[in-house]
C-alpha cells in the first residue's frame, strides 16, 4: 500500500459453487503487503478504505500480465475469462531507436 489505505477480502468456493467470504476483510495501511498466489486462494477483492480520498496500491504480478488468462468472478460462481490490455510495445520500439550504452560486440 502506498498512499491511504484499502480493504482486502478474500473468497473461497463452497460445496454449491458459489463463492463466500474467507475470513474477515484484511486493511492495508501504507508500507503493507498482501501476497497472494494461485496456489492459496487468490480470489479476492479490493476496496478504498476511504469514501472521502484516494488511496494508491502498486500491484506486482509474478508474469506478463499482457499474455496470462485470468477472471473475474460473481459470487454465484460465475467466471469471466480475461487478458489485460497491457502492451510493451512502446518500450520494445524505443529500445531499438536509442542508441545502446556501454560496449557492445557482434
Amino acid at each position: 500500500m502506498l498512499r491511504g489505505a484499502e480493504h482486502s477480502q478474500g473468497y473461497v468456493r463452497n460445496s454449491q459453487g458459489r463463492f463466500e467470504t474467507s475470513g474477515p476483510s484484511i486493511r492495508l495501511q501504507p508500507g503493507q503487503v498482501e501476497a497472494l498466489s494461485p496456489h492459496s486462494n487468490d480470489v479476492h477483492q479490493v476496496s478504498n478504505a476511504f469514501d472521502d480520498q484516494v488511496s494508491i496500491s502498486i500491484h506486482v504480478y509474478g508474469a506478463d500480465i499482457g499474455t496470462v488468462k485470468r477472471a473475474v468472478y460473481d459470487l454465484d460462481g460465475s467466471e469471466k475469462l480475461f487478458i489485460s490490455g497491457y502492451s510493451n510495445v512502446a518500450a520494445i520500439t524505443r529500445a531499438h531507436q536509442d542508441p545502446p550504452t556501454g560496449s557492445y560486440t557482434r
